[in-house]
């Protein structure tokens, strides 16, 4: 494994946040629950918090700030905002900027959490060290005219301290525990939001499978989504950074997307920017093929490669025609256009199953016992 980088002084702003939280945390309940015991409501109020705590890091800090993926009504922006600095996670234009320099330099000595360090400088070993004066922060020029985001920077300390161990202790205090609510609602909730965020940036890069991309280390584990609200989806989202899902397919978890979902039917968010289900397909499909032996295959399941590739890339073809056709439509008016729209839509759903039975015939032929032995 390698070792943090010699010539970067440590950040004991960020090391003693950290110590504290892990002390109180594991010291604080060594001490309180065999003196006061835990009711119900601590730990459910602790689960509440820990929760919104996560999610306001992955739909606001990751999906909305750092990668617009959504547009998020002021309301819901400055929620984001105001749970977010209670992660302790810096701000969101520090934040931002340190995950677009992650996407655009990934695995690279300018990656600032590069899993090519090793697990432990990607999990918080690079949280140790101060900035490389040397390496440019990457601009984030837009969100540098969002007033709401500059007004969470400007006063971050009082914000995190406000909603990071203010509110625990007040909600502990209303349920007749403040010591609950500031050691479970305040430190362990910490603990877990940390470690949760944290192993995106190593775990998501060593454990699971790339079945979108080779080109990074980001990796696709249900192991990871489930611990951080489905964020695991990692390959996906290197792959396709401006989807507003991580989980893309229906079966996925992740409680981010079906929270964006159901925040977008009460106008709390819109705009929700998805890959089409084409350019996913095709990104499947050649890293599919990139993995075929075809060298070795016998001439027969050669050519039912060939038939079976031929018949997706035909679907796909018409797919992106009709999507484009689409596309010119939207900006005519008249009951010429509509008509023709209908009829678009209409050759869409068509294509659409052409391309599912294609691309289900393809899954078929890859877990055939010929291509398996191969």
């Amino acid at each position: 494994m390698q070792q943090l980088p010699k010539s970067l002084p440590l950040d004991w702003v960020n090391i003693g946040l950290l110590a504290t939280v892990h002390i109180v945390s594991i010291g604080g309940m060594a001490i309180y629950l065999p003196l006061h015991g835990m009711s119900w409501p601590i730990p459910l109020m602790a689960m509440v918090l820990t929760g919104l705590t996560i999610f306001s890091i992955s739909a606001g800090y990751h999906r909305l700030f750092s990668h617009r993926t959504y547009e998020a009504h002021p309301v819901l922006r400055f929620l984001l905002l105001a749970l977010g600095a209670g992660a302790f996670q810096n701000s969101v234009l520090a934040w931002a900027s340190d995950h677009r320099r992650h996407h655009a330099r990934t695995d690279t000595d300018l990656d600032p959490y590069s899993a090519e360090r090793g697990f432990w400088y990607s999990h918080i070993g690079w949280v140790l060290r101060k900035a490389d004066p040397d390496i440019k922060q990457t601009p984030v020029r837009d969100l540098e005219r969002d007033p709401l985001v500059m007004w969470q920077a400007r006063y971050y300390v009082y914000i995190a301290t406000v909603m990071g161990v203010g509110l625990p202790v007040l909600l502990g205090f209303l349920l007749g525990d403040a010591w609950g609510g500031f050691i479970v609602g305040g430190a362990v909730r910490l603990l877990v939001s940390f470690h949760c965020t944290f192993a995106i940036n190593s775990v998501a890069h060593l454990v699971g499978k790339q079945p979108y991309s080779d080109k990074s280390s980001a990796r696709d584990s249900f192991l990871t989504a489930l611990i951080s609200m489905g964020e695991g989806y990692h390959n996906f989202h290197h792959t396709f950074p401006s989807d507003y899902r991580n989980g893309v397919r229906a079966h996925h978890f992740d409680p981010t997307k079906w929270t964006l979902r159901a925040l977008a039917m009460v106008g709390l968010a819109k705009n929700l920017r998805r890959t089409s289900r084409a350019t996913v397909v095709r990104a499947r499909v050649r890293m599919d093929e990139r993995r075929l032996p075809m060298d070795r295959l016998s001439p027969a399941a050669r050519e039912r490669v060939e038939q079976v590739r031929a018949a997706i890339d035909h679907a796909l073809n018409r797919w992106n025609a009709l999507v484009a056709q689409v596309e010119a439509i939207k900006r005519e008016a008249g009951d010429q256009a509509r008509k023709l729209m209908r009829a678009l839509r209409a050759e869409l759903r068509e294509v659409r199953r052409e391309l599912a039975e294609a691309y289900g015939s393809w899954q078929k032929l890859l877990r055939s016992p010929e291509l398996i032995a191969s």
